[in-house]
């Protein structure tokens, strides 16, 4: 078979897969002589790698291929699927960097996106009546699309095979309000009418998109639950892209990426500025300009946004809106009290307040940390001193603002304006109870329960110790996927398992190996191949990695006792297991060996495809229940308060 020819350095096209690995950087072509000089060929990299085709490929080969121009189909679709996790580093004996060796060679091949597409694959998902060259005059009708000198049109060929071409009937539901959804959808043709829950549970038509048009962009790029409602008016022809593939196109178009994101990130603060109370009244012409001078900047888990004793302070007058996370705000506390800091209130999506300065009424500055992942959109102090010349009455609402301080309701505030007092900070009472309250709701906060939709709690006043829970998750799913010991909160302790976040940072996976039910349930698919990168992002250790091969290997033995093992009811484990192809996974099989799995990720699913959840449904006395925990345990606010 004739072998695929290496593009040269200076022909290097970007990378896609290696988004979530950003810190890697290149190695020189002194330091690649000097890696690959430097293995042994002990294949150690090739068996800890989770990618099931590295068991047909030897690390000599792989090594000629990071300096040969000359590569084997099979090598160029493993460099096209290893997704860069690590896995080889730690097991080098001469402690190669196997994984910048990798992106060294993912960097000479390009995209595979440049290879030729299937279109006879594309030819057999299209309606009788279309062509191929139909479908891409209708994809170039796509705003993002249209440029055939960024996107061409073997692109656009590997879009829609990556992709599902859907017809649908007049009267078809294409998104719930409420529900979970990734996908971008692209209207072909047809009208889709676009609508919101209103008074009554009635639907309220906000739009009527047509052909050239998409929808579900927001969801997408926020992992938010469906703000609104679709339904096919007429006969439609829609493509339904998952994440991922748009992921894809963003890393090798990048142009693609800032279109989509400056459109959320408009609209987004748009609509938080024409919710505040604040700017009641001013015409959607000069919101829309605000939005469009913010400067929004994005904080990662434990970021700080402002720090006091920073030199680098925001502007009094400068308004900052969160688009999207959950953030910190506290305050140190002098020598002597105990604590080094208090904190303040804890802030979320939609909330604002004014710079970092003087929140506690004696113009210093506060600390602001992210909790969450955060978005934040600052709108500069230039447009908001001219937005207060055209509008006096906003000036007046903003001064009034000012004058409302008062320590007790500040901890109660969570979406109003932080007001300023120019005077002496006043002592709080703290009582026992609130001082417990408080304390509770910060193990809660920094543990990440609150952002959770679906926890495990236990009442330890119920609880025998029995183990039943866990042992009866092991019976269903082969693997435990919950530990009963986790935090304590009062009589409450909030089990070690997935709490289905509400923004999960573990969902980024190249090969849409976990993903999202539309009711919420984040689950591992069969695309998952191992690799531990969601297990690495996770920030509460609830994904577990499972070694197949060497649980395998536990359980050889004559066929009686691996019979017998296998349908244990105490020590029943998965066996590998044969994948199917991920959204981004078109290739067919060469060898149905090459799909076996040597590792695969672990992690609750809330029992999704069962009636009921083995945890809950075996507690004998009825002490693990699944609550949302905002719910259960109150908002930040009504904690705060008691």
């Amino acid at each position: 078979m004739q072998g695929f020819k290496a593009s040269r350095p200076e022909e290097v096209q970007p990378v896609p897969g290696t988004e979530l690995q950003r810190a890697l950087r290149p190695l020189t072509p002194e330091q690649l002589r000097f890696e690959i000089d430097m293995c042994i060929g002990c294949d150690r990299c090739m068996r800890a790698c989770p990618v099931p085709l590295s068991s047909k490929i030897s690390i000599a080969e792989l090594n000629k291929a990071t300096i040969d121009d000359e590569l084997s189909p099979l090598l160029v679709r493993f460099t096209d699927e290893c997704v860069l996790c690590g896995s080889c580093v730690p097991v080098c004996p001469v402690d190669n960097h196997r994984d910048l060796l990798m992106l060294s060679l993912k960097e000479r091949l390009g995209t595979s996106w440049e290879n030729k597409a299937d279109i006879e694959r594309v030819r057999d998902m299209l309606p009788k009546s279309w062509s191929v060259s139909q479908l891409l005059t209708r994809l170039r009708e796509q705003p993002m699309l249209g440029d055939e000198m960024l996107i061409p049109d073997n692109y656009l060929l590997h879009l829609v095979n990556s992709s599902q071409l859907r017809i649908t009937q007049p009267g078809s539901w294409l998104m719930r309000e409420g529900e979970f959804g990734r996908d971008l959808v692209l209207i072909l043709s047809g009208r889709v009418e676009i609508s919101s829950t209103g008074p009554g549970e009635a639907g309220l038509p906000l739009a009527v998109l047509r052909r050239g048009e998409y929808f579900g962009e927001h969801e997408m790029l926020s992992g938010q639950t469906r703000q609104t409602s679709a339904y096919a008016i007429g006969k439609c022809a829609l493509l339904v892209i998952p994440e991922q593939v748009v992921q894809r196109l963003m890393e090798i178009v990048p142009e693609v990426r800032v279109f989509f994101e400056s459109l959320h990130l408009e609209r987004s603060i748009e609509a938080v500025l024409r919710r505040l109370p604040l700017l009641q009244g001013i015409a959607t012409i000069d919101l829309r300009h605000l939005a469009e001078q913010a400067i929004t900047r994005r904080y990662e888990r434990g970021e700080q946004l402002f720090d006091e004793e920073s030199q680098d302070q925001p502007e009094r007058e400068t308004l900052h809106l969160l688009l999207d996370g959950f953030v910190k705000v506290a305050r140190k506390l002098p020598p002597g009290k105990g604590r080094k800091e208090r904190i303040i209130a804890y802030r979320q999506n939609g909330d604002y307040f004014a710079g970092g300065l003087d929140m506690l009424g004696d113009q210093r500055a506060v600390k602001v940390s992210a909790i969450t992942r955060t978005t934040v959109a600052e709108v500069p102090r230039r447009e908001l001193l001219n937005l207060f010349r055209r509008y006096p009455e906003v000036k007046t609402r903003f001064q009034q603002q000012l004058k409302l301080y008062n320590d007790a309701k500040l901890a109660a505030q969570s979406a109003i304006f932080e007001p300023f007092q120019f005077g002496q900070e006043q002592p709080v009472a703290i009582t026992t109870s609130n001082a417990a309250a408080r304390a509770g709701l910060h193990a809660l906060v920094d543990d990440g329960v609150i952002e959770g939709t679906e926890v495990l709690v236990i009442d330890l006043a119920k609880c025998i110790h029995c183990n039943e829970c866990e042992e009866a998750c092991e019976r269903r799913h082969g693997h435990s996927r919950m530990n009963r010991n986790g935090l304590v909160v009062g009589n409450i302790s909030i089990a070690t398992a997935c709490r289905q976040c509400q923004d999960p940072v573990c969902m980024l996976c190249s090969r849409a190996g976990i993903a999202r039910l539309p009711s919420g349930e984040v689950y591992i698919t069969e695309s998952c191949i191992g690799c531990g990168i969601c297990a690495e992002r996770c920030p509460y250790d609830n994904i577990a990695i499972v070694d197949l091969e060497e649980q395998q290997a536990q359980h050889q033995g004559d066929l009686w006792q691996s019979f017998s093992a296998f349908f244990s009811s105490k020590k029943r484990k998965l066996l590998p297991v044969l994948t199917t192809p991920g959204p981004l996974d078109n290739t067919p099989p060469l060898d149905p060996v090459e799909e076996i799995r040597k590792k695969i990720a672990v992690k609750c699913d809330l029992c999704a495809g069962y009636n009921d959840q083995a945890c809950v449904q075996a507690c004998p006395t009825g002490a693990a229940i699944r609550v949302n925990p905002r719910t259960f345990f109150g908002s930040t606010e009504e904690i705060l308060l008691k």
